[in-house]
């Protein structure tokens, strides 16, 4: 009975002692900020960033209106702060915390750009990413990604958040993703330009040759048509024997 009372005594004792600390913790000033931004650059080493730390703590100081340098850490509202950083067109994702040492914990995952929307007004450009979110082109990074541009007198359809939402707007993201899960063709097609009708002619890295691709349809199959011309006929002809190359139309690979 004895040896049961304290071992109560004991487990109150710590519990106690956690409750205290707690207190003392909760009363603390915070000590520091410590922000990690994820990068929604292609290559990891790359450390560039769409948003920098200095434009973070502006987000939490302004919008959020928060002080992190003078208040105590049950002062801290870490959802506040989470939902003032999200509302940046840059930031897929947010969290927030505090640890027992008072060092204010910021995470920031950047959105992924898919591709650069390129615009005869350059100021207008933007970036798409596999969701259909265009994103504002930033003036601390550029993606290092696939260019898209419109042969319309108008170019705005590409920069228009409802034209990604349409059937044509889906498959069109659809083919993007297909080139950009493949690693020579990432590296091979620089650009990819819409004409009026909507078929697309891509321009490579390597070689001359123009790319009918015809519809945003049917991309991988396409694809797997085209890497034909680069595995059995250019090895051949060589690289100036062809001016187009298209894989328009089903079942066909036409050089001229």
């Amino acid at each position: 009975m004895k040896i049961s009372v304290k071992i109560i005594l004991f487990v109150l004792a710590i519990l106690v002692t956690i409750a205290a600390t707690e207190v003392y913790q909760r009363g603390q000033m915070i000590d520091s900020v410590h922000i990690v931004v994820r990068n929604a650059a292609q290559n990891p080493q790359d450390t560039s960033h769409f948003l920098t730390e200095v434009e973070i703590l502006k987000l939490v100081r302004q919008d959020a209106n928060i002080d992190v340098n003078n208040l105590k850490i049950k002062e801290i509202d870490t959802k506040k702060i989470e939902n003032s950083i999200k509302t940046n067109n840059f930031v897929a994702t947010c969290q927030v915390a505090v640890d027992s040492k008072g060092i204010l914990h910021i995470e920031v995952e950047e959105l992924k750009p898919l591709a650069r929307i390129l615009s005869k007004n350059s100021a207008k450009g933007a970036y798409i990413t596999e969701t259909g979110k265009l994103i504002p082109l930033s003036p601390n990074f550029t993606a290092r990604v696939m260019l898209l541009s419109s042969q319309k007198s108008s170019d705005t359809e590409l920069l228009d958040t409802a034209f990604w939402k349409t059937p044509d707007g889906k498959v069109f993201i659809d083919a993007l993703k297909e080139i950009e899960k493949r690693p020579f063709w990432k590296a091979q097609i620089t650009q990819l330009e819409r004409d009026t009708k909507g078929n697309l002619v891509a321009y490579p890295q390597v070689g001359e040759q123009l790319i009918e691709l015809g519809s945003a349809k049917n991309m991988e199959d396409k694809l797997n048509r085209l890497k034909t011309f680069y595995d059995k006929i250019i090895p051949i002809k060589g690289w100036g024997s062809y001016q187009l190359v298209s894989v328009r139309y089903n079942n066909q690979l036409v050089c001229k």
